[in-house]
């Protein structure tokens, strides 16, 4: 065999590629770069805004609409969904871009990735988004942050790991913070 996949110009084999071109080739310590990380957390974060704030301007078009011609109808149900879709898509992509932009930014500070990135990440960030109501309000927010950053990283490896993931992760963290002997 001359190493050249029968169907190259369709789907080229790993033998066809070379380096960088080959995600996790051989390498399974290679990451995604925080760029690819981000746009993927950026973008489905707002897909999934549009859809959860257009179901809200549905819902609201349904409760506070009454009766009457089938133009005006549709268009205050359009207007309901466009108007809470946009508002609520927006919000949480920002959210994400503050969430992965700070968890990446630790993560290459500690050069480490573990749980404690997402953790600071997501404290962080929910301490900035209520930083503006005072300080009890931005503590209020930097703990539900951390929570939410946790959960998120709990939910993302067992989907990628198995259903261990989240104990050996905390055994792994517990280990590294108090047992350093």
């Amino acid at each position: 065999s001359s190493g050249i996949n029968a169907e190259w110009p369709l789907r080229p084999g790993p033998e066809q590629l070379e380096g960088s071109q080959f995600v996790f080739a051989a390498d399974e310590k290679k990451k995604r770069s925080l760029s690819d990380i981000m746009f993927f957390g950026i973008g489905s974060s707002y897909m999934s805004g549009l859809c959860m704030g257009g179901f809200w301007g549905l819902v609201e078009h349904k409760r506070t609409f009454d009766e009457s011609s089938k133009i005006l109808r549709r268009n205050h149900c359009l207007n309901s969904i466009t108007k809470r879709g946009i508002f609520v898509g927006n919000s949480i992509a920002v959210l994400a871009l503050f969430y992965t932009a700070i968890t990446g930014g630790i993560g290459k500070l500690r050069d480490k990735d573990d749980v404690l990135n997402d953790i600071g990440g997501g404290g962080l960030t929910g301490g900035l988004y209520k930083c503006t109501s005072g300080g009890r309000q931005g503590a209020l927010g930097l703990a539900i942050g951390s929570v939410c950053g946790f959960a998120l990283n709990a939910v993302n490896g067992t989907m990628q790991q198995g259903s261990s993931y989240t104990v050996d992760t905390i055994k792994d963290t517990y280990q590294d913070l108090f047992d350093r002997t």
